[in-house]
């Protein structure tokens, strides 16, 4: 099942915050982060070997840093379904229902002790660096997300016990620096991230509940599970380029580049396209062809805007290009 980009847009933003030269290994792999396409969609392994490229060199503990910078914004419907939930029971129940829809790639759950509940996080990959990595990025984001939620929907945060799947760190700077983030109520070698809290907190009512409102977005969020749900078969060879292409607008990625970024060698990624009747410039230009019909009948951009987000320098090389695709010119599509 694809994901919103957004997830890795907020590991990117993080990671320049916590002075990480993202923007630099971005490049080697022809992206550009202010180009990233904030409605695309991205296929988990493309998101993986993106990530392995950008988590190169990061100590595992750089995510406390990293994760504090996600943010609510990119939650869309599933946000607004969460704060017009009746209480603080059916929004976590709404959560992990609609778990896909968050930046995450473990699994969220539930926990009951007597007079306590916990919601639980169990990360994907624990055994590498890089796993390591987006874990604790994932994880101090979710504790940013409960705090900011807490603040959206204007009640008081509750006093929270926190226990993580890592150990803990010799430093006592760095451990002190766990515990300014985390409180002190904190313990390490759990299986998995675990959020504990009293469990009279589940029947908080919501202040900003409403049961008509909750409906519409509930329907929204479950169209948009449906969505990316139509996308879970493994991409083929070919679908991959065409994935990674679709990131960002403007001055799309090289063939090296590409390949680089999928990590195929070059001439491995040119002779297996061929053998599938395919080549990186066919799928460049379809993709091209494809986007430029869309933001033509979008009809909310300029010829001249458009050449520019195709990655076009002049307007006159898009009209050249255009009219040896269809015939006719954009602007006499446009009538």
């Amino acid at each position: 099942m694809k994901r919103s980009i957004l997830g890795l847009m907020y590991l990117i933003q993080g990671m320049r915050k916590a002075g990480i030269a993202v923007d630099q290994k971005l490049q080697s792999i022809g992206l550009r982060a202010e180009a990233l396409d904030p409605s695309s969609t991205i296929h988990p392994s493309l998101e993986w070997d993106v990530l392995k490229v950008i988590g190169q060199d990061v100590a595992p503990e750089q995510g406390l840093f990293i994760g504090q910078h996600y943010a609510l914004a990119g939650y869309g419907p599933l946000l607004m379904l969460l704060v017009t939930s009746e209480n603080v029971r059916t929004a976590l129940g709404q959560g992990i229902k609609y778990q896909a829809l968050t930046h995450l790639t473990g699994t969220l759950s539930l926990k009951y002790t007597a007079h306590k509940v916990a919601l639980c996080y169990e990360p994907q990959d624990l055994n590498s660096d890089l796993g390591l990595l987006r874990a604790q990025c994932e994880i101090s984001g979710t504790y940013k997300f409960i705090q900011d939620l807490y603040k959206m929907m204007g009640l008081s945060i509750p006093q929270i016990h926190i226990e993580l799947p890592f150990s803990q760190p010799q430093d006592q700077d760095f451990l002190n620096t766990y515990h300014g983030y985390y409180g002190t109520a904190l313990r390490f070698g759990s299986k998995c991230a675990e959020f504990w809290f009293d469990d009279a907190v589940l029947d908080v009512e919501i202040p900003s509940a409403d049961k008509m409102t909750f409906k519409i977005y509930e329907s929204k969020c479950i169209a948009e599970l449906e969505r990316l749900k139509m996308d879970e078969q493994v991409p083929s060879l070919v679908q991959r380029v065409q994935d990674y292409l679709e990131l960002q607008q403007g001055v799309m990625p090289t063939m090296a580049e590409t390949a680089q970024a999928l990590q195929i060698p070059e001439r491995t990624l040119r002779h297996q396209l061929q053998q599938l009747q395919s080549s990186y410039k066919q799928i460049r230009e379809q993709l091209i062809k494809d986007k430029a019909l869309r933001l033509i009948e979008y009809k909310e951009y300029s010829i001249e805007m458009i050449a520019e987000l195709l990655g076009y320098s002049e307007p006159a090389a898009f009209n050249h290009a255009f009219k040896r695709w269809f015939g006719y010119s954009p602007r006499q599509y446009f009538k």
